[in-house]
């Protein structure tokens, strides 16, 4: 099995070397852009970083967790780039480390941008509590059931117990019974 991922390893040194890089320049030019750094922020603590760390031992978890889509890349001669990131997610004493993966390749990613999808482990076993999403993911001071928030693009998604979920925002009904209206032609 080593020998399978070895491939990945090769592609995701280099790419190590290049997230890096532009990390470093998104960070200055985000500090620029903003007059200061986001930690000012009230209702944000920290973004998840991703970077690809062949050496670290989550990243062989990233890799049998990732298998199915990985096999999906493969037999379309695609070679993703994986990167993870972690963070402890628990709003109280207790430490509950999520690992991010990210899957990027033209097979696996879409108009959307690639997917991310979170675990965090349960008695030796890796449980999926955040699947499919796209855009950054920061995560936010305000907490359900012991669980920071996460703003995920421009979407909130909190912990319902088990999982996160998207929070549904309400439609505004006065705006809807207008739109009804004006497509049923009852209103100009």
């Amino acid at each position: 099995m080593r020998f399978a991922y070895f491939k990945y390893f090769k592609r995701s040194l280099f790419f190590t070397i290049v997230s890096i890089i532009n990390f470093n320049f998104l960070s200055v030019t985000n500090t620029i852009a903003n007059g200061s750094d986001r930690s000012n922020n009230k209702t944000h603590l920290n973004t998840i970083v991703f970077t690809t760390q062949p050496n670290h031992p989550l990243y062989q978890v990233a890799l049998e967790l990732s298998k199915h889509d990985l096999d999906f890349a493969e037999q379309h001669n695609d070679i993703p780039l994986i990167l993870i990131g972690t963070a402890n997610l628990t709003a109280n004493n207790n430490i509950r480390q999520v690992l991010f993966i990210q899957l990027q390749s033209s097979s696996l990613c879409g108009s959307g941008g690639c997917t991310t999808t979170a675990y965090y482990k349960n008695n030796n076993k890796w449980i999926k509590i955040l699947d499919s999403v796209t855009g950054n993911i920061e995560i936010q001071k305000k907490a359900h059931k012991t669980m920071h928030d996460l703003l995920v693009g421009n979407s909130i998604w909190i912990w319902n117990g088990k999982s996160y979920q998207e929070l549904q925002k309400e439609p505004k009904l006065k705006e809807l019974k207008h739109s009804i209206q004006k497509h049923q032609g009852l209103r100009a």
